[in-house]
This record gives structure tokens, sequence and C-alpha cells, in this order.
């Protein structure tokens, strides 16, 4: 009986060394696998911003040149909204619109208001483009500029969420640059 006493304190700390084992070797695999799991889901999410930013760039890039044809803002390329473009405009902004059902699963709350504010942007900017609200050059400028400001705190919550480092104040580049000639003040 002694000699099983004897060994007890070794039997004790085989045991609990295991158990130790054990537990840290389940923990190590618990925070790895959640690790492996914030990589996937912060994958899809920059997918689905990246999508998104350049699917509103696509809609506000058309309405800009409809709006040029209207003579609302000066554009390069000013594009008649016939029906073939018109079309093409409802496919650019349909795109848009699956891509907020991603963001509306992934994104977090902060993001998916910012998300909500640049749609609305982006549909004043369609519909001053498309003549179902009046407008003017400067309406247009500040509907544009409201756009840009909405795109541009999508991006900084896009960041924040992706704990991606702020980029902190970036200054507005002069709009418009000195090589373009501007022909009406209210030139986005």
């Amino acid at each position: 009986m002694s000699g099983v006493l004897d060994q007890l304190p070794t039997l004790i700390g085989v045991v609990v060394g295991g158990l130790m084992s054990y537990v840290v070797g389940a923990l190590t695999e618990r925070s790895r696998w959640r690790r492996q799991q914030e990589i996937r889901w912060d994958s899809q999410l920059l997918q689905a911003y990246s999508e998104y930013g350049h699917a509103v760039k696509d809609c506000a890039t058309r309405y800009q040149r409809f709006a040029a044809h209207r003579g609302l803002t000066n554009h390069p390329a000013p594009l008649e909204p016939t029906e073939t473009e018109l079309e093409q405009a409802a496919d650019v902004e349909g795109r848009r619109s699956a891509l907020v059902e991603a963001l509306s699963l992934l994104a977090n709350a902060e993001t998916a208001q910012a998300v909500q504010i640049l749609n609305r942007s982006v549909w004043h900017l369609e519909w001053l483009a498309r003549g179902q609200l009046t407008g003017n050059p400067s309406t247009w400028a500040q509907a544009f500029s409201e756009y840009r400001a909405a795109r541009a705190e999508f991006y900084r919550h896009a960041r924040r969420s992706l704990q991606i480092a702020d980029m902190g104040q970036v200054r507005e580049a002069p709009w418009p640059p000195p090589w373009r000639p501007v022909q009406d003040p209210s030139d986005p």
C-alpha cells in the first residue's frame, strides 16, 4: 500500500499534465479556428465592399453622363438617354442593388447605415440625370458633392470594419483640375 501512496504524486502529476496538455491544445485549436473564420469573413467582406464600391461608381458615372447630355454638368462623353442606354443603366443599377444584399448580411451597423446614405445619394443623381427631378447645374453640383461625401464616408466605415488603418484627412484636390477649362462655376 505504501508503494502506491509513494507513487500517487507521480500519478496525479501525469493526470494533471495530461489534462493541461488537452486544455491547451483545445484552446489553441479553438483560437486557430476563430482566426480562420475571421480571415474568411474579412475576405468576403472586402470583396463585397469592393464590388459594391465599383457598382456605385458605375452608376454615378453613367448618371453624370446623362446629366451632361441634359446640360446639368460637363463631361467629356455626354450620353443620350436612349432606350438602350436606359436599359444598360437599369442593369448597372440592378447590379448595385443586388450587391447591397451581401452587405446587409456581412457589414456592421455603421457601415450598413453608410451604405443606405450612399444609395440615397446615388438615387438623387439618377433622378436628376433622368429628369425625374427638376434640376440645374447648381442642384447637380450639390447632389454630386453629397454623393462624393457619402462615398467617402462609406469607405471610411468599410476600412474601419476591416480594421484597416484610417487614412486621416485627405485634402480634396481642386476641381476642376487646372488643365480642364471651367465653363460653368457649378461644374463638378
